[in-house]
């Protein structure tokens, strides 16, 4: 098995000159809790929101904090989870991703929800924000065999990338829907297969893999984070690097960064700095371009941030904007408790001039491959054999 040596450095930061502070929160209807997950940009200067119970997404304007409900996503009374966002640049739309509330076996090897016969709902939804119509992009009703997609990333040429939460797995579809599992490698997998996992506590293992994407500015690479399972506090959460081929296959994944929480927000800045945000430990962390700094942005441990499982990440107007989805408390029934906001980071500050030295993390041993076959679940309804 596969071990990773993980640096050891102060966590404290300078956090002079930031500013930090709640955009926005929302609130329940019809005893929904109203939580925010997914976040990106609308093309005007404003923010695009999905709200991850009531599976719906809000246009968020970041300097008044003024909101409205632009579409219920994907509509039908159908129940479910609405997770990542992101704007398609080549003609505004944007694309949700929503997993059906059917019975979800995160941590259980074979993923029997993967299987799932009966749901054709769970994939990738397109919002036209104009009109508010939803239309299926990708799902498994249209013989996609996705599990749990989670967060999005579509590039100049509207590619879209998608996340695997289930199946440690980046999906890849052009605009017409047609795809393919991009990468699969092992880095983006469970855990015990790449020994990031909590051993050292002796918790049962856990079978979440990669979470969020997102592509550097020029186009050359893909970012991943990783969950890694309960317990993820002491570094089960990595920061991979996917190099993108000249022929738009995915190259050999390289760890980029390790000794974090379990992610849930990745972004990366015009300069090409790398946010990660660690939700077990409400931190979100800067990475320089090149991976060998790294300076802590906010934090609600450090800095006393309102932060609460700082889920996803979208840079703006020289802003970081971090949804709060509270979902340790949601999983304990406390939605009340919950922040349930959008925050702001300003003046965050460069981790190149000012961040602290991240020695490179190292791989004792690759991590094992072929995969095992439950990692590449096959829906019944679209099998060959």
């Amino acid at each position: 098995m596969a071990t990773i040596l993980i640096p050891r450095e102060p966590l404290a930061q300078n956090e002079h000159g930031r500013k930090v502070r709640t955009v926005a929160t929302f609130s329940d209807e019809h005893g929904v809790a109203g939580v925010p997950e997914g976040i990106t940009t609308d093309g005007q200067g404003g923010l695009y929101v999905s709200l991850f119970l009531l599976n719906e997404v809000w246009q968020l304007n970041p300097s008044t904090g003024e909101k409205k409900k632009i579409a219920a996503v994907p509509g039908g009374d159908l129940k479910g989870d609405l997770i990542g966002l992101e704007r398609d640049p080549t003609d505004g739309t944007i694309l949700a991703a929503f997993k059906h509330r059917t019975k979800v076996d995160l941590f259980t090897p074979e993923h029997p929800d993967c299987r799932d016969p009966t749901d054709t709902a769970t994939g990738v939804y397109r919002l036209d924000p104009k009109t508010g119509a939803v239309k299926p992009f990708v799902t498994r009703g249209m013989g996609v065999a996705i599990c749990f997609p989670d967060d999005i990333a579509v590039d100049s040429h509207g590619n879209v990338y998608v996340t695997d939460l289930e199946l440690g797995a980046i999906w890849k579809f052009d605009r017409s829907g047609h795809g393919y599992v991009w990468s699969d490698d092992p880095l983006l997998g469970w855990s015990e297969q790449s020994g990031t996992w909590n051993s050292r506590d002796k918790s049962p293992a856990g079978y979440i893999g990669v979470n969020d994407i997102a592509l550097s500015p020029d186009g050359r690479y893909l970012f991943a984070g990783t969950d890694g399972g309960p317990g993820g506090t002491t570094g089960s959460g990595l920061l991979v690097r996917i190099p993108i081929q000249p022929d738009g296959s995915a190259g050999k994944a390289d760890l980029f960064a390790t000794g974090l929480g379990a992610n849930d927000g990745i972004e990366v800045g015009p300069d090409g700095t790398v946010y990660f945000a660690d939700t077990d430990n409400d931190d979100i962390w800067a990475f320089s371009p090149d991976g060998k700094r790294r300076l802590l942005v906010a934090s609600r441990g450090q800095f006393g941030d309102p932060l609460d499982n700082a889920t996803s990440l979208v840079f703006l107007n020289g802003c970081l904007y971090n949804t709060e989805l509270g979902f340790f408390k949601l999983q304990k029934g406390k939605a009340n408790e919950t922040l349930r906001s959008v925050v702001a980071i300003c003046d965050i500050g460069n981790p190149a001039t000012k961040g602290a030295y991240t020695p490179a993390p190292v791989l004792e041993a690759a991590p094992p491959t072929p995969r095992p076959p439950a990692a590449r679940p096959i829906h019944p309804m679209f099998s060959t054999e």
